[in-house]
């Protein structure tokens, strides 16, 4: 039996255009600002789309108006990444399973249009209904990919299985700026904290002088997302006792 550790690859055979999906303003960074900062720095085109309104994102309803709140900090969270302004599609926060046809179909334009060589977007196996839905959605829209895209799944509530490993070390200042510029959501959840948590864990087995924080990926082309979602989505069910 031989080891399975999670691989320390190179980021330079990841070039543009570039997309990246994100179910709410906040998630991208959370699981791939690292990673969106490098590509900024390498100039590759990039494309975010926030998908929803965020707007169960302020159950206190501490913010005026918490869409325009969480627009605007979406917009400068990208800003401090090096990055242009995000796509708003403005659907329902908590509400994207209901809404999986016409995502697909605009995946599936997105897609075509673009022909991506990089594509972030949510693996499989996460918590939050909405970051399953866009994943689902993912997969089926992934005929429209170029068949040598390459498929980077982050988690946010949950860390892929196995998965790619990327040094994001000289990228780390600037993710966790991007994380303050996230107001509204650090008077509920202590983002850049939990984000410095989450990236130095990513580095458990790695014994590379230097390397500190590192985003995690289930590294797949367009081909095995279909595959890996079955498997993901049966393990899920397992694994949280879910009959439904």
């Amino acid at each position: 039996m031989k080891h399975l550790f999670r691989p320390l690859l190179p980021k330079d055979p990841l070039g543009g255009p570039v997309v990246a999906l994100a179910a709410h303003p906040d998630d991208e960074v959370i699981g791939a600002g690292g990673m969106l900062a490098w590509h900024a720095e390498q100039r590759h085109a990039i494309t975010v789309v926030h998908m929803t309104d965020g707007a169960q994102g302020d159950p206190d309803h501490r913010e005026h108006d918490i869409k325009a709140a969480r627009r605007a900090e979406g917009r400068e969270a990208l800003r401090r990444l090096g990055i242009g302004e995000p796509a708003h599609w403005d659907l329902p926060d908590g509400g994207l399973p209901e809404h999986l046809q016409a995502i697909e179909a605009r995946l599936r334009e997105l897609f075509a249009r673009v022909q991506p060589r990089t594509l972030y977007s949510f693996w499989y196996g996460e918590g939050h209904r909405d970051h399953r839905a866009v994943a689902l959605a993912t997969m089926r829209a992934a005929p429209a990919l170029p068949a040598d895209c390459r498929c980077l799944l982050f988690g946010v509530n949950y860390f892929p299985a196995g998965g790619t490993i990327f040094d994001t070390t000289p990228q780390w200042p600037r993710k966790v700026h991007a994380l303050a510029a996230y107001l509204s959501q650090i008077a509920y959840v202590d983002l850049c904290g939990l984000g410095d948590h989450r990236d130095r864990t990513a580095t458990i087995n790695i014994d590379v002088p230097g390397v500190t924080y590192a985003e995690m990926f289930a590294d797949l082309l367009p081909g095995q997302l279909a595959g890996a979602h079955a498997l993901a989505a049966d393990l899920q069910r397992l694994l949280q006792k879910d009959d439904g």
